[in-house]
């Protein structure tokens, strides 16, 4: 087991090296330790010692493991994460408190199966079930790598370690060393060819490579967000002096309150996007879907009066939610964007509407423009990938848009036949405020 100790332990210092921004990472590296820090319980000589690192393979281990695979496939919001976090907890109080642990530690592995195979076995449903439902080809690969990675592995330890201590019989735990050698093999190759937890490993520069990535995507994101609101305020400068110069006082009003609002955005975007090459910052509040629709159909109006563009909208369904205002409603201004350039002058359509399914509100975006091809489809939502070939378009509308649902721990997806395309924005109902 001491070589157990030594590759779990690694792991956890590799994982929190390249990935510590990720809260699934840190819950990651937190399951490592566990399982690294309590395989010295087969070489430590002092009673005290070998009780305190079995204690903690044995009850710690399964904690950091569930909680783990709740943050990875991202199905509880924050808050839900930390009553979970705190719940799932109580069932180590209670073995500590009934566990004998002198002369020596005597665990009670029939109680185990009952709480800690649990949290084993949902924990890899959960990682199975975050690849299952993932859309994005790059990311359902990477998802599939990670399953490979954690799921045989931990199967391993739920049946030679707990279910065989259960029945008092220990033939095959000497085995689990060896499976613990091939998961950290098929990480290691898998990391160095693909990515895996966050992990990408490279030979040579690694980190200044990292950094300057960091600063060069996050800035061009800034640079995305801007850009767009800048084009917006343009067009209504321009808009704005033809009002004052023709006396239409009332539509000028207008337009300096959609300028000024647009410039508010800007303002909070910026201060939002401080730290922007590390992480986007999510500030939750209530708020009603079908304002920020509206507010987002607002910001981009001029530029669907400009092509002539008709907006169908369908808000039937009210949908309060718990979510970021600001991000959202960037999120469907782009979509917006996104469908005036796809349609054709004076016979454009948008059509926008609300509806629900069995677990998530939906907003859907449907436009009668250009079709996309299934292999467009399936790099939309990489970063710097455009169809639109011009130099102020940064291939990252797209990307922003799809890290922003998964913050939201919703998804984005896109349809589309020969002719017109549907974005749909899923939103879990976990969220309804």
């Amino acid at each position: 087991m001491i070589y157990s100790a030594i590759i779990d332990l690694l792991l956890a210092s590799m994982i929190y090296f390249y990935g510590r921004k990720h809260e699934a990472t840190k819950w990651a590296v937190l399951f490592l330790f566990f399982a690294g820090l309590g395989s010295f319980s087969d070489v430590a000589q002092a009673p005290v010692w070998h009780s305190l690192f079995f204690f903690i393979l044995q009850a710690c281990t399964p904690y950091g493991f569930i909680m783990f695979s709740i943050v990875y496939s991202e199905t509880a919001i924050p808050r839900v994460k930390n009553i979970f976090a705190c719940a799932l907890a109580l069932p180590i109080i209670t073995t500590l408190l009934i566990t004998p642990m002198k002369p020596d530690i005597q665990m009670d592995f029939l109680l185990l199966l009952f709480w800690a195979v649990p949290y084993y076995l949902a924990g890899c449903f959960l990682v199975i079930y975050a690849y299952l439902k993932e859309k994005n080809p790059l990311k359902r690969r990477n998802r599939l790598i990670t399953a490979c990675f954690i799921v045989p592995p931990v199967i391993m330890i739920v049946v030679v370690n707990h279910f065989e201590r259960a029945v008092h019989t220990f033939g095959s735990y000497r085995y689990i060393s060896l499976f613990v050698v091939i998961a950290f093999a098929v990480f290691i190759v898998s990391a160095i060819r693909f990515g895996v937890l966050g992990v990408r490993i490279k030979f040579e520069k690694q980190l200044h490579d990292q950094t300057i990535k960091g600063i060069v995507s996050g800035a061009a994101m800034l640079n995305h967000a801007m850009k767009n609101h800048i084009t917006n305020i343009d067009m209504l400068t321009g808009r704005l002096k033809e009002h004052v110069q023709n006396r239409l006082h009332e539509q000028a009003d207008e337009d300096i309150a959609v300028i000024q609002a647009e410039t508010r955005q800007m303002m909070h975007m910026v201060k939002r996007i401080k730290k922007h090459i590390e992480d986007i910052e999510i500030v939750e509040g209530p708020a009603s879907l079908s304002d920020i629709v509206a507010q987002a159909l607002l910001s981009n109006r001029y530029l669907l009066e400009h092509k002539r563009i008709s907006v169908l909208t369908d808000y039937s369904l009210p949908c309060n939610l718990i979510c970021d205002k600001l991000h959202l409603q960037e999120v469907f201004a782009n979509l917006i964007r996104n469908a005036v350039e796809a349609v054709e002058m004076d016979n454009g359509m948008l059509a926008i509407r609300i509806h629900e399914s069995k677990k998530d509100f939906l907003v859907d975006f449907s436009n009668n423009g250009r079709g996309i091809d299934k292999e467009t489809r399936a790099q939309l939502f990489e970063p710097f990938f455009s169809t639109k070939h011009h130099e102020d378009n940064f291939g990252l509308g797209l990307t922003y848009c799809y890290l922003i649902m998964q913050k939201h721990g919703g998804s984005i997806d896109v349809s589309s036949q020969q002719a017109g395309a549907t974005f749909s924005i899923h939103l879990p109902k976990t969220r309804r405020a």
